[in-house]
Protein backbone atom coordinates (compact mmCIF):
# COMPACT_ATOMS: atom_id res chain seq x y z
CA UNK A 1 0.00 0.00 0.00
CA UNK A 2 1.41 2.86 -1.37
CA UNK A 3 1.40 6.10 1.19
CA UNK A 4 -0.23 9.66 0.27
CA UNK A 5 1.17 13.03 0.45
CA UNK A 6 -1.38 14.22 2.80
CA UNK A 7 -0.56 11.65 5.18
CA UNK A 8 3.53 11.93 4.40
CA UNK A 9 2.92 15.43 5.75
CA UNK A 10 0.60 14.60 8.64
CA UNK A 11 3.27 12.08 9.65
CA UNK A 12 6.47 14.25 9.34
CA UNK A 13 4.77 16.70 11.30
CA UNK A 14 4.86 14.45 14.56
CA UNK A 15 2.25 16.47 16.38
CA UNK A 16 -1.50 16.08 15.89
CA UNK A 17 -2.30 18.37 13.09
CA UNK A 18 -6.47 19.04 11.59
CA UNK A 19 -6.41 16.88 8.28
CA UNK A 20 -8.11 20.10 6.83
CA UNK A 21 -5.40 22.04 7.67
CA UNK A 22 -2.90 20.05 5.38
CA UNK A 23 -6.07 19.60 2.78
CA UNK A 24 -6.18 23.27 2.65
CA UNK A 25 -2.01 24.05 2.79
CA UNK A 26 -2.04 21.11 -0.09
CA UNK A 27 -4.63 23.45 -1.91
CA UNK A 28 -2.58 26.26 -1.69
CA UNK A 29 1.16 24.65 -2.12
CA UNK A 30 -0.75 23.04 -5.89
CA UNK A 31 -0.35 19.62 -4.80
CA UNK A 32 -2.66 16.82 -5.06
CA UNK A 33 -2.81 13.62 -3.02
CA UNK A 34 -1.39 11.56 -5.15
CA UNK A 35 1.56 8.86 -4.03
CA UNK A 36 4.34 9.84 -2.30
CA UNK A 37 7.93 9.12 -3.55
CA UNK A 38 10.96 10.11 -3.60
CA UNK A 39 10.72 13.37 -6.39
CA UNK A 40 7.37 14.45 -4.58
CA UNK A 41 9.43 14.88 -1.15
CA UNK A 42 12.09 16.63 -2.54
CA UNK A 43 9.84 19.03 -4.53
CA UNK A 44 9.54 22.38 -3.49
CA UNK A 45 5.86 22.16 -3.18
CA UNK A 46 5.66 19.63 -0.84
CA UNK A 47 9.11 21.04 1.49
CA UNK A 48 6.78 24.00 1.20
CA UNK A 49 3.77 22.32 2.08
CA UNK A 50 5.89 20.77 5.21
CA UNK A 51 7.13 23.76 6.35
CA UNK A 52 3.79 25.40 6.57
CA UNK A 53 2.26 22.72 7.96
CA UNK A 54 4.69 23.05 11.00
CA UNK A 55 4.03 27.05 11.42
CA UNK A 56 0.39 26.46 11.63
CA UNK A 57 1.09 24.48 14.52
CA UNK A 58 3.19 27.61 16.23
CA UNK A 59 -0.13 29.84 15.42
CA UNK A 60 -2.59 27.62 16.93
CA UNK A 61 -4.91 28.88 19.64
CA UNK A 62 -3.08 28.26 23.33
CA UNK A 63 -5.28 27.45 26.45
CA UNK A 64 -4.46 27.40 29.81
CA UNK A 65 -6.05 28.31 33.26
CA UNK A 66 -3.92 28.52 36.50
CA UNK A 67 -0.63 27.86 34.75
CA UNK A 68 -1.66 24.81 33.67
CA UNK A 69 -1.96 24.22 29.51
CA UNK A 70 -3.57 21.74 27.98
CA UNK A 71 -3.07 20.33 24.51
CA UNK A 72 -0.78 22.95 24.34
CA UNK A 73 2.68 23.07 22.79
CA UNK A 74 5.40 25.08 25.20
CA UNK A 75 7.22 27.81 24.50
CA UNK A 76 10.66 25.71 24.09
CA UNK A 77 8.39 23.24 21.71
CA UNK A 78 7.37 26.51 19.22
CA UNK A 79 10.97 27.34 19.22
CA UNK A 80 12.31 24.15 18.30
CA UNK A 81 9.54 23.94 15.28
CA UNK A 82 10.06 27.21 14.34
CA UNK A 83 13.77 26.59 13.91
CA UNK A 84 12.49 23.31 11.61
CA UNK A 85 9.79 25.28 9.03
CA UNK A 86 12.17 28.42 8.74
CA UNK A 87 14.97 25.53 7.64
CA UNK A 88 12.80 23.83 5.23
CA UNK A 89 11.66 27.39 3.88
CA UNK A 90 15.28 28.44 3.36
CA UNK A 91 15.58 25.28 1.76
CA UNK A 92 13.44 26.20 -1.17
CA UNK A 93 14.24 29.98 -1.12
CA UNK A 94 11.57 31.22 0.78
CA UNK A 95 12.31 33.80 3.67
CA UNK A 96 12.02 32.41 7.25
CA UNK A 97 8.64 33.41 9.44
CA UNK A 98 8.66 34.91 12.92
CA UNK A 99 7.41 33.56 15.62
CA UNK A 100 3.91 35.18 15.46
CA UNK A 101 3.67 36.70 18.80
CA UNK A 102 1.71 40.47 18.06
CA UNK A 103 3.57 43.29 18.35
CA UNK A 104 2.13 45.89 20.36
CA UNK A 105 3.07 49.45 19.56
CA UNK A 106 2.90 51.95 22.84
CA UNK A 107 3.17 55.76 21.14
CA UNK A 108 6.17 55.75 19.14
CA UNK A 109 8.10 52.73 20.70
CA UNK A 110 7.93 48.86 19.68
Amino acid sequence: MAKTIQQALIDEVLYPLPVGIVENIMVKRGLEDAAFTKSVAESEAYIGALADCLYSLIMAINFSESDKSIGSLTDKDKTRILARANHYYGLIGEDAVNDGEPMVMVGDCL
